[in-house]
């Protein structure tokens, strides 16, 4: 009889929340916690939600260990999915394909209602300045604010072929505008932007393109579970309904968030969809190239490694000191190492970085650097330039003067002004590691763990310029071999290239042992100009010993000539098919 009423009791207290407002609750949040418990593993429920139904669905079969668990048993062709866990941290299919603790973008949303993933693109014009002047007209209020971008893309035209290549990329957005409120204003941006769509082609050339692609609510006022929506009218449907045929939407937005992230529609995940289309191509990339912005629509491009020339203007750097501090030579050495040697962009510095080095005033590093940009610049229009400099005012008027990427040996954190210029310029920066000063980094060279710390300080390097207003497309990290590291740390790093980008979230990398004073002690070379023979083997080695790169390099050398060539052999070695 007690059993009889136990049983009573409980199917009606069952009854009861079942009919409770407070069961939503119980479900999405309480749930969970209790699953997770019995199973002793990270179970993020995958919230989805529609407008014809009363409330959420909870999809349990969704339980990862660590964002393995769902290739394991197929590895899709060149790791790929494993790649893009990286880049965003890991990732869970429930909190939208984020790892909360490495998110890229440290963004107070808590007063967002609305999370959501839009495709950007466009083929006319100066491409990536109207995908950036889209995205500053999206977010110039307080309805919408830029979480997290992915890398960009250059990438064939689908549908109608016969038009210009498209630069293509996904963004997340926190914002209080609900799907059909944001839609009209991505249309008014289009439109001011230049697109007609009364008098355009469908899928034809077009400025700017801002497709919504998924959009998710948030569950409670400050909470961290969002649902992701669907939702079908005339004008707009949620989720995209092409997603899954569009490779140079799938590519970007993997980037933004994650391979785990559950399409609500087809119950499948991004990385799925990606790994089915690539299945059905002879391409694993469909065409499309990362690149890197520069100014007046130029661009580098990550499909092979790149040499940078080095173009010391100083009377004291540790290698070339004092052979290219008049202008013209310098001009002369530049257009050599561009038009003869094959280096791909040129980087001018001002101030010499070599362990026990003085600093340099402001005026004398302008003096140095601003005369031969502009030099350049006037004979030629393509050569990428990078200032070489850690300060905001140098950085500011070597662009002005022409250059097109800032190089910053202290990753930004000299000068409190350079990310802030940095972002205002929208040019791409290289955030290197160090410790102290030229004067004083030969001192800080211990570490516990250098590959990891090193990593480590370079991701907080990239958040902060995230949080600046620097996109992760426009972003380039360096470890920074010499800076603050002795033989064995310089040699770790090169080693294990492979998990400092997978801690970067495979941002492209700049590499730079160029005659540097380690390769001379092995090689008992004392003359730096004499360490040509290892600075190429230093690099090549390291490239070699990665496992799978697809994030891009940047290989800063004295010589280009000889590292050109050896880059040459070493990518025909590595991808003969």
């Amino acid at each position: 009889m007690i059993f009889d009423l136990a049983s009573m009791i409980t199917k009606r207290l069952y009854s009861f929340l079942i009919s409770n407002l407070f069961y939503n609750t119980l479900h999405v949040f309480v749930m969970p916690t209790f699953v997770a418990a019995l199973w002793g593993r990270n179970c993020q429920p995958v919230v989805t939600f529609t407008r014809s139904l009363a409330g959420s669905s909870v999809d349990w079969t969704k339980c990862n260990s660590g964002g393995a668990f769902r290739h394991a048993k197929r590895r899709p062709r060149k790791n790929l999915i494993h790649y893009f866990s990286t880049i965003v941290g890991g990732g869970g299919g429930g909190e939208g394909g984020h790892d909360k603790e490495s998110d890229l973008a440290r963004v107070d949303e808590t007063n967002s209602p609305f999370r959501v993933y839009l495709a950007v693109g466009s083929n006319l014009g100066n491409r990536f300045d109207n995908i950036r002047q889209a995205l500053n007209l999206l977010c110039q209020d307080t309805s919408s604010k830029l979480v997290r971008t992915s890398f960009l893309h250059e990438t064939a035209p689908m549908y109608v072929t016969d038009q210009p290549a498209f630069l293509n990329g996904a963004v997340e957005l926190a914002t209080t505008l609900p799907p059909l409120d944001l839609l009209d204003k991505l249309k008014r941006i289009e439109a001011d932007l230049g697109r007609s769509l009364e008098d355009g082609i469908r899928n034809g050339p077009r400025p700017v393109d801002l497709d919504i692609l998924f959009y998710e609510a948030r569950v409670e006022t400050g909470g961290s579970w969002f649902r992701r929506e669907t939702l079908h009218s005339e004008n707009l449907t949620i989720p995209h309904p092409r997603i899954q045929e569009r490779a140079f939407v799938l590519k970007p937005l993997l980037e933004v968030t994650g391979p785990s992230f559950v399409h609500p529609v087809l119950n499948t995940t991004i990385g799925e969809l990606y790994d089915r289309l690539l299945e059905t191509t002879d391409d694993d990339e469909q065409g499309a190239v990362r690149v890197l912005p520069l100014p007046n629509d130029r661009f580098l491009y990550w499909n092979e490694t790149l040499v940078m020339g080095i173009l010391n203007v100083t009377p004291d750097s540790f290698s070339d000191g004092g052979r290219f501090d008049q202008v013209e030579v310098a001009v002369q050495r530049a257009l050599q190492m561009y038009e003869q040697d094959g280096a791909a962009i040129i980087d001018v510095g001002g101030e010499s970085t070599r362990p026990g080095a003085d600093d340099v005033l402001t005026e004398e590093e302008l003096r140095r650097t601003i005369p031969v940009i502009q030099r350049i610049r006037e004979l030629s229009s393509k050569i990428p330039i990078s200032i070489d400099t850690r300060r905001a005012v140098v950085a500011r008027a070597a662009v002005q003067a022409g250059a097109d990427v800032v190089n910053d040996v202290s990753g930004g954190s000299f000068d409190p002004n350079m990310l802030s210029t940095v972002a205002d310029l929208g040019v791409p920066i290289i955030l290197m590691h160090m410790r102290g000063t030229p004067k004083t980094m030969q001192t800080m060279t211990e570490y516990e763990n250098v590959v990891d710390e090193v990593a480590n300080a370079l991701s907080e390097a990239s958040r902060a310029a995230t949080d600046a207003g620097i996109p992760r497309w426009l972003q380039v990290v360096d470890p920074g071999i010499g800076f603050a590291k002795d033989m064995q740390g310089n040699l770790s790093l090169l080693r294990h290239l492979s998990r400092i980008r997978a801690k970067t979230h495979h941002l492209p990398m700049l590499i730079g042992t160029s005659r540097k004073g380690f390769l001379g002690t092995l090689t008992n070379i004392p003359e730096a100009a004499d360490r040509d023979y290892a600075t190429v083997a230093s690099c090549v080695t390291a490239l070699c010993l990665e496992e799978h790169c697809t994030s891009g390099t940047i290989l800063r050398v004295h010589n280009p000539a000889a590292m050109v060539q050896a880059v040459k052999v070493m990518e025909a070695i590595r991808y003969e098919s």
